[in-house]
This record gives C-alpha cells, sequence and structure tokens, in this order.
C-alpha cells in the first residue's frame, strides 16, 4: 500500500534519516514501500525537550530519524514512559501511553508520537506553558472539549 503525501512549497519531510525539501510549488510524493517518515512541523527540537512528555516524545522521534542515539535509543522511550506512568493516573492519559507504547513495540514510531503529541499539548496547559511552536495548531483531542485543563491551540500558519 503506497502513501501519498501532499507537500506545501519548501515543506521538509524527513525519510529514513534524510532529508527532503519541496520546491516553490505544492507537489505530491508517493512513496510505494515501507519507510520511516516524519513532516518537519512535527519534529520537536531539543530545546523544547524540557519536559517529561516532551523527553519521551523527542526519544521516540530520535528512534524514527535515527539520530542522536543516546537520546533516542528504545531504552531512552522505555525510561521516559516509566517516569510518565508514575505521574499519570486518568484513564484518557494511560490509554494514551498504552497506544504510545504499544505502536513503538510494533515499530510504528510516528503513530506512538502521534499519541504523545496529545500529552504534550495536555502538559503544557497543566502547567501552564505554551505548546512547541510547531504542535500549535487544532487537533482532534481525547480531552473533554470542557475540561479546564484542555489546552488552547492557536491555528499554524500554512
Amino acid at each position: 500500500m503506497s502513501l501519498i503525501l501532499k507537500l506545501a512549497p519548501g515543506e521538509r519531510l524527513f525519510i529514513n534519516g534524510a532529508v527532503v525539501t519541496n520546491g516553490d510549488r505544492r507537489a505530491y510524493l508517493m512513496v510505494e514501500t515501507k519507510a520511516q517518515i516524519v513532516r518537519e512541523k512535527d519534529v520537536l527540537q531539543l530545546e523544547d525537550a524540557s519536559t517529561p512528555v516532551r523527553r519521551a516524545y523527542f526519544a521516540a522521534q530520535n528512534v524514527l530519524l535515527n539520530a542522536q542515539p543516546a537520546l533516542g535509543s528504545t531504552e531512552a522511550f522505555e525510561t521516559q514512559m516509566g517516569i510518565l506512568r508514575a505521574v499519570f493516573r486518568k484513564s484518557e492519559h494511560i490509554d494514551l501511553l498504552d497506544e504510545a507504547e504499544r505502536q513503538m513495540e510494533q515499530g510504528n514510531t510516528y503513530r506512538a508520537l502521534a499519541a504523545l503529541r496529545e500529552l504534550v499539548l495536555y502538559e503544557s496547559a497543566l502547567l501552564n506553558l505554551e505548546p512547541p511552536q510547531r504542535f500549535r495548531r487544532e487537533a482532534p483531542s481525547r480531552m473533554p472539549p470542557t475540561s479546564p485543563l484542555r489546552p488552547q491551540v492557536l491555528q499554524a500558519a500554512e
């Protein structure tokens, strides 16, 4: 099964550790084999990995990118997940942690990042921090819309 990516002008993505940058027009890219792909807008920078959930996301991301082995090994991810399991108690958060770990075990690192992205936004609201710049977009959330801890996210300029 092929993956078709619609790329905005100048958009970058990482495919199996290689950086691919689109030209000055919208383009479509078809990936016909299994590959580890992440869009630049989903990449967390090292300086933004300043909280427990962000460190778990960063470790998973680096497994995907095969970058910085000390920070991105599966052992680093498992360590960070153990820390998170010690503090999160709500079932919806445990479900997200379970999903992230399940996806990592199955080799679906990008899907693990998607589960952790929701926790990054929740943690940002909980700690009264700005979410990472690239994460500031409305996304489906498992948190109830009336929750006082639901983060207010801004629509990113495309």
